[in-house]
């Protein structure tokens, strides 16, 4: 004969079980915290009468561990939430807004080209053992270009026979010139020691991509140009520039 258990089946035990149900149910979409905090407050007052009337220790076990995975599987789903569960979007997207493009910068002013260069020779003066030369160059392009100030430059003959040139020049400074604008220098040479020069004497100005634009004396210099003196083959010849100054 089979012995009657003494653990009475508390009716409230499968009303809770059906709500924790629910509660477990809703770690997969939105849940109310105050929602979850009242049936539990119930709940410990509904255990709490029916022990009192049952005085069942069996029934009140399986209670608290029902009551114990509710709590477990709630806060298992703060976690989720709080760890950032629209990682499902994958790792390399966001659910922030767009990132903006930059807006693209204006154009600079692109570099004066030698073939937009006119320059000539506007003095030509001498004074102990140096020659010094006015020179004035002018923007012929169609639209604004940057002009380095100080150009690497040398003095030649007007057939191309190069007398005395400077060493490269390491400044980048500019300035910009205008269609049109025009700016000046002036271009000191000292101890040609070499041959006599074969034609009319010239200044040429490197600019940085190593094309150059040559001036010649305008009718403005009264006489012909002559190089600087021999002041010893010594010492080496010497040319240099002071840098250009918009006109």
């Amino acid at each position: 004969m089979t012995n009657v258990p003494d653990d009475r089946i508390d009716p409230y035990e499968s009303r809770l079980a059906r709500r924790v149900g629910d509660f477990a149910d809703g770690a997969v979409r939105p849940i109310d915290p105050m929602a979850i905090a009242a049936a539990a407050h119930a709940g410990a007052r509904r255990q709490t009468l029916a022990g009192r009337l049952f005085g069942s220790t069996a029934s009140m076990a399986r209670l608290g561990v029902v009551l114990a995975g509710a709590l477990v599987a709630a806060a298992a789903f703060g976690v989720f939430i709080n760890a950032g569960g629209n990682n499902a979007l994958g790792p390399n997207q966001s659910i922030a807004g767009p990132v903006q493009t930059p807006t693209a910068a204006p154009g600079a002013v692109e570099a004066c080209a030698a073939g937009h260069l006119a320059a000539e020779i506007s003095s030509w003066e001498g004074a102990a053992g140096h020659r010094i030369a006015g020179i004035d160059v002018r923007n012929t392009g169609s639209s604004a270009c940057t002009l380095p100030r100080l150009v690497r430059p040398a003095l030649v003959s007007a057939k191309g026979q190069a007398l005395i040139i400077a060493p490269p020049e390491s400044n980048t400074t500019t300035l910009v010139l205008p269609a049109g604008g025009g700016a000046s220098t002036m271009v000191d040479m000292a101890n040609y020691c070499g041959p006599a020069p074969d034609s009319e004497l010239n200044i040429r100005l490197y600019l940085p991509d190593q094309t150059s634009t040559q001036a010649a004396p305008t009718a403005k210099v009264p006489t012909s140009l002559d190089p600087p003196p021999c002041n010893g083959p010594t010492v080496g010849s010497e040319i240099q520039m002071q840098p250009f100054e918009q006109k």
